[in-house]
């Protein structure tokens, strides 16, 4: 009679795997590890951000935004124009005279320069 021969874990990997699938998976661990992610905003926090969102509006005040972009923060600095509540997008005039649209969840942090 045969004996069972049990390959171990062989068994449960792939049969065929190209150079390029290799690099991919590797690379997409590389890019989660070194991503910063976005942090989580409680409900005060947010109503934080947009009370003073706000009052920067109401009294032409210029405004500097945190932002979470893929995994980078940047900052922004301007003033707050529109706020577009169906697509929670606000429009930001920048002291360059230019304007840029940013959505709210993209915010981590709103200061009012004073």
């Amino acid at each position: 009679m045969g004996t069972i021969r049990d390959r171990g874990i062989i068994k449960w990997q792939a049969a065929l795997m190209l150079p390029e699938q290799k690099a991919l998976h590797k690379k997409m661990g590389e890019v989660d590890y070194f991503q910063n992610k976005k942090p989580v905003l409680d409900e005060y926090q947010i109503e934080e951000y947009e009370n003073n969102i706000h009052y920067a509006m109401e009294y032409h005040l210029p405004i500097s935004f945190r932002l979470h972009n893929e995994g980078n923060p940047i900052e922004l600095h301007g003033y707050c124009v529109y706020i577009d509540p169906v697509t929670k997008e606000l429009s930001i005039q920048k002291k360059g005279g230019s304007f840029e649209k940013i959505k709210f969840n993209e915010i981590i942090s709103v200061i009012v320069e004073d």
